[in-house]
Parts: structure tokens; sequence; C-alpha cells
């Protein structure tokens, strides 16, 4: 994965989650195993302290909601299933713009 895709997703995610995390930060990103790893505390944080929060941060991202909710019907590693569902939303933003800009 190229690493301006990874930047610029870690930058949409910190846009729409309001983090100053500084694990978060597009330059610390080493690897998306890494930012999977940072964002499953934040979505752990979320469920477990602001749930509605979460949800808001779910609209405003798009994350379709019958994949989000499915997250909470197979009850496994569900903080893990939604950071996944983020980062691969984020991830398609990204691409799509760079395919707009590329072909302008």
């Amino acid at each position: 994965m190229k690493k301006i895709v990874l930047e610029e997703s870690c930058k949409l995610i910190n846009q729409h989650f309001e983090l100053e995390n500084p694990s978060l930060l597009p330059e610390s990103i080493e690897s998306l195993d890494f930012l999977k790893k940072e964002l499953i505390k934040v979505i752990t944080h979320l469920l477990n302290n602001d749930f509605e929060r979460l949800l808001q941060i779910m609209y405003r991202i798009d994350i379709n909601e019958q994949k989000f909710n499915q997250a909470f019907i197979e009850k496994e590693n569900i903080a893990s299933s939604i950071t996944d569902l983020v980062i691969e939303r984020e991830l398609q933003k990204v691409q799509s713009r760079l395919n707009y800009r590329n072909s302008l």
C-alpha cells in the first residue's frame, strides 16, 4: 500500500474521530496493522464509554449500517470488526480522491 494512501486515511480518521492522540498522527503510522491496533483502542473506548458519539462518527464516515450492525450480531471482536469497517471506508475515500485527481 502506498504511504500517501495510508497517511491520507489516517488524516481522515483523525478528522472524523477528532483525535489528538500522537500515535495516530499520519507521520507516526508505520503500517496498516499499526493503524488498526491504535484505532481499536479508540473504538473500544467509545464502545464502553460513549456509544452515542461512536454512532455519530459512523454516520459521518458513512459506514454501511448493515455491516455495522453485523459486527454486534457476531459478537466476536466487535471493536476489531468496526475498526476494519472504518479503515476500509476511509481507504476507499482516499483511493477515490486520488483516482479523481489523477484523471484531471
